[in-house]
């Protein structure tokens, strides 16, 4: 399986609204911060990106508006040391040529790479990767770049295809109906720190969901931030 180096004459926006510019989404940043619950900042942006993954299933991350480390993370900038052996372009070249190939196995099909998105990961007893990348079947009478999406999993040898689509169309990621993130507890303890609510009309749209912390007063209020990051009380 080799890369195919001719490029779309023209890319069309891979995201729109709140993932805008999230496939260029590729500058390098410092080591990022760890959880912190007791934070604000930290749940406001852990809500930005649990919107984001979920909206997308897992394929459009703007990871540029984070400074946080969250249990999925980009493979194009793991973290430091993630491995020793390969750059992050190569590794993600590799699984992406890996989910080519095994879709190309299994259907008959001669899709070869074009060119890549973005790739995100989390350890699940291995590697689960969420790839986007554009590819192009040569077996077509009229070969046409388009965007594709493969979800896989691999650990060592072994590796799992679970997903391999076209890039749903905004209408279809528009329909994609995100709930409330789960409770987040304590990391000491099984205590719930702060559960989630939808937000209101009122509120910022990119983040359908406002937080409140427990432990205190029942009528402590939710908190939804609007745009720019300011604190609203909701009663």
């Amino acid at each position: 399986m080799v890369e195919f180096k001719v490029r779309p004459h023209k890319i069309p926006r891979y995201h729109d609204g709140a993932f805008e510019g999230a496939s260029k989404s590729m500058n390098k940043k410092g080591d990022l911060k760890s959880r912190k619950l007791e934070d604000d900042e930290y749940v406001r942006q852990y809500l930005q990106f649990y919107y984001q993954f979920q909206k997308s299933e897992g394929f459009a991350v703007d990871w540029d508006r984070f400074d946080y480390a969250f249990h999925i993370r980009s493979l194009d900038n793991p973290p430091r040391g993630f491995c020793t052996t390969r750059s992050p372009a190569e590794m993600v070249r590799e699984v992406t040529l890996l989910a080519i190939a095994k879709q190309n196995e299994a259907n008959g099909t001669k899709l070869v790479l074009v060119e890549h998105i973005q790739a995100n990961f989390q350890f699940v007893s291995g590697l689960m990767c969420w790839l986007s990348f554009w590819a192009m079947d040569v077996s077509s009478s009229t070969p046409e770049s388009k965007i594709y999406q493969a979800k896989l999993w691999r650990r060592g040898k072994e590796h799992e295809l679970h997903l391999f689509r076209l890039k749903p169309t905004d209408e279809e990621i528009a329909s994609v109906e995100v709930e409330p993130p789960p409770p987040m507890q304590c990391e000491d303890s099984e205590e719930i720190a702060v559960v989630f609510a939808r937000a209101g009309p009122e509120d910022d749209p990119g983040v359908p969901f406002v937080f409140r912390r427990t432990g205190a007063d029942p009528g402590v209020p939710f908190v939804s931030y609007r745009t720019g990051g300011v604190p609203v009380v909701l009663y």
